[in-house]
């Protein structure tokens, strides 16, 4: 991300709400204090202003969408996956919990429908975090096993037949796939698609602002999977087949 020294604290927030655990730590105000510039804000917390602007250019953002993985291996795109989705995911859920449970507690009794969001947010990291562990310890690691296959570097970790991974955990990611599809609706629903109202404070705000970068980064990662990792997949399993070799 980039930041500017007098780009106000507000601003900076609500665009990059991954920059609000940098803050808190350096007890940095956003919310009230959020009209001061951040070298301003920088001064008052006795923060070297050149270090926090460091500090946030390094801060993680949602992983590029320019990627070609036409002519790219599986491997290298399990690799992808969990090395930014899934790092990116469980950070902006972190972020996510913070924020919920903040904005429901001090705005709940005059939005309501904040509580309800804050359900649905629950659910849905509950089902997020079963589902990486799902691909982190079942399915990619026998779609690597099954590259390893093709390349004739032996069958180990094949524990049954391709047909058996697309009946099961396939079958069972794509479902939960469905799952955090509805769920994001249903956030949108609530919220009236993230619109803010207008006595809503600077946290308000970078709540609805990192919600919707998960759910675009969490529609490019499914993306991924559905559209691009099971078709690989697939090819792979059937060039092992034509190869003669059987799990």
């Amino acid at each position: 991300m980039k930041a500017e020294v007098n780009q106000t604290v507000a601003s900076i927030v609500i665009q990059y709400p991954s920059a609000i655990p940098l803050f808190e730590g350096l007890k940095i105000d956003y919310c009230c204090g959020g009209n001061k510039t951040l070298k301003d804000a920088c001064d008052k917390a006795g923060a070297s202003v050149e270090k926090v602007v460091r500090s946030l250019e390094s801060l993680p953002v949602s992983p590029s969408r320019e990627q070609d993985w036409s002519e790219r291996k599986l491997s290298e795109l399990v690799e992808f996956l969990l090395e930014k989705h899934h790092v990116y995911t469980r950070k902006q859920l972190a972020l996510l919990d913070k924020l919920s449970e903040k904005v429901a507690r001090v705005h709940g009794q005059n939005h309501p429908d904040l509580l309800a969001v804050r359900k649905v947010f629950i659910q849905m990291a509950d089902e997020l975090e079963h589902h990486m562990l799902k691909e982190e310890q079942i399915a990619f690691p026998y779609l690597l096993a099954l590259e390893k296959s093709v390349k004739g570097e032996g069958d180990e970790g094949l524990f049954f037949p391709f047909e058996g991974f697309q009946a099961g955990p396939r079958a069972v990611l794509m479902a939960d796939h469905e799952t955090v599809g509805e769920q994001l609706r249903e956030a949108r629903r609530l919220t009236g698609n993230f619109t803010p109202p207008d006595d809503a404070c600077v946290t308000f705000r970078s709540f609805y602002q990192a919600f919707i970068e998960l759910e675009e980064d969490l529609h490019h990662h499914i993306h991924l999977e559905n559209n691009v990792l099971f078709p690989m997949a697939e090819k792979l399993a059937g060039e092992r087949s034509t190869s003669g070799v059987t799990a």
